[in-house]
């Protein structure tokens, strides 16, 4: 927001996030909405309703407006960052999860380790993400003794 102009500047990215949403989850903003209500909006509508006092400046209902629209903003950012940086890790760990023999080693065991790797590797990047799934995966499985080698 510019203060000389009193203008809101919004990115394309912000403004296709919003005609997104409108567009492919009108119901899941509505529950949103619902959630709210219930969780004390009803109350402060009907208090500003009844109370003068207590009604907001068009400049701090502005301010308001405006600290929303950073938050999606950076929200959105932030999805996207965490997206990308899931993608490239699952490209990482395919051929490492492609070796994994899952006779021996239950699914579940294997899927808790590539959830525990992804999130170590999100912490730091430069860690080898397969290494980071082989030592998660050996540190929670838990073989079967009938395919223990005799």
């Amino acid at each position: 927001m510019n203060d000389e102009t009193s203008q809101v500047t919004l990115s394309y990215e912000l403004l296709h996030l919003m005609q997104w949403l409108i567009e492919n989850e009108p119901e899941q903003l509505k529950v949103l909405i619902s959630e709210a209500m219930r969780n004390g909006l009803r109350q402060e509508l009907k208090d500003r309703d009844n109370n003068p006092a207590l009604k907001d400046s068009p400049e701090a209902i502005r301010y308001s407006f405006v600290d929303f629209l950073e938050l999606l903003e950076v929200l959105l950012h932030e999805v996207y960052n965490e997206e990308t940086l899931k993608v490239v890790m699952e490209k990482k760990l395919m051929p490492a999860i492609d070796h994994i023999d899952t006779t021996a080693c239950d699914t579940e065991t294997v899927q808790m380790s590539v959830e525990e790797a992804s999130s170590q590797f999100e912490n730091d990047p430069k860690k080898n993400p397969q290494e980071l799934l082989f030592k998660e995966l050996l540190r929670t499985w838990k073989p079967n003794k009938k395919y223990l080698a005799n």
